[in-house]
């Protein structure tokens, strides 16, 4: 940062002088010296363009803050140096997200992104988490927006709707998503595409008991509850992702609890309980950040938005 302050040697450079030694100096200098004379003042503009970008941002005036930001891209995009245009786009998505405006936030992010990979830089990793978080987070406002805003009609009793239950063939796969997260649940979910899937699953159960192996069982009970789920047998299937609950909560399985937790809440929907579906959604979102899981966060947004686009 301090190199680049040296602009008045550049100066001193380009005047040329009095003396006969500076006046040599200067009939050797070239137009290729110029020119890199010329970058480095380009390259000082865009610095100091990002310092005072910087204390705007301090005395929160955004819009001056972006504005010099977006006139060191420039500099940086003549100059053609693509890890500091990205560096810029970074600064942007970050003040554009403190002051929640994310869709900005979301585009100058994607924009560090894409230039990050093009010049194969790791510093995409970064950019990509902060580009999850935000989605992550404005589909939950979204999410609870929906489910908040619910109407009472759905729930006539709030025990039992008066609605057609939803298509299973349009949640199904995001249900296996959600299940998949759980530790040998690829596997299982095999059995439940068989032709006799509770048969095949409480044999995968009573074996899975026999060797005391917990997580394994409670696994196998969240797609029995799936399959019963489909099925249209939805008390059934709340049996079965309830004592899975328990299982993973006795086993301090963190994610085996968020999953339940989900699961329970899409038969809550089907039932027609709508506090309960609130409940067991707010719960699985919660441990998911709690444990900073934007991979699990993820996959439960998009089944809840599943739920409640049918």
């Amino acid at each position: 940062m301090k190199e680049m302050l040296h602009i008045t040697g550049i100066f001193d450079r380009l005047s040329g002088g009095n003396s006969s030694e500076e006046t040599n100096q200067q009939e050797e200098n070239t137009i290729e010296d110029y020119e890199e004379l010329l970058k480095e003042y380009k390259d000082a503009e865009a610095e100091i363009r990002i310092n005072i970008a910087t204390l705007y941002f301090e005395r929160e005036n955004f819009k001056e803050s972006i504005k010099n930001l977006e006139k060191a891209i420039e500099i940086y995009t003549e100059l053609k140096d693509l890890e500091k245009q990205a560096l810029v786009f970074d600064l942007m998505g970050d003040i554009n997200r403190f002051n929640k405006k994310n869709n900005s936030a979301l585009k100058h992010y994607r924009e560090a992104y894409r230039i990050y990979s093009e010049i194969n830089s790791d510093h995409k990793i970064e950019i990509q988490e902060k580009i999850d978080k935000i989605q992550v987070n404005m589909t939950a406002r979204e999410a609870e927006t929906i489910y908040d805003g619910i109407s009472p009609k759905r729930t006539e009793n709030n025990n039992v709707s008066s609605q057609k239950s939803p298509d299973y063939s349009k949640i199904s796969s995001n249900i296996e998503e959600v299940i998949g997260m759980l530790k040998g649940a690829d596997t299982y979910l095999s059995y439940a595409k068989s032709e006799n899937p509770m048969e095949a699953l409480e044999s995968a159960y009573d074996m899975s008991s026999g060797i005391g192996d917990d997580a394994a069982k409670s696994t196998l009970l969240m797609i029995m509850g799936y399959v019963n789920l489909e099925k249209s047998k939805t008390e059934d299937s709340l049996k079965y992702f309830n004592e899975a609950f328990e299982n993973f909560q006795e086993i301090d399985d963190k994610i085996g609890v968020a999953v339940s937790s989900l699961l329970i809440g899409t038969a809550y929907y089907i039932i027609g309980n709508i506090d309960m579906v609130n409940s067991n959604f707010r719960k699985s979102i919660a441990i998911f950040r709690e444990l900073k899981d934007v991979f699990g966060e993820n996959v439960a947004m998009r089944l809840m938005n599943a739920i409640y686009e049918e």
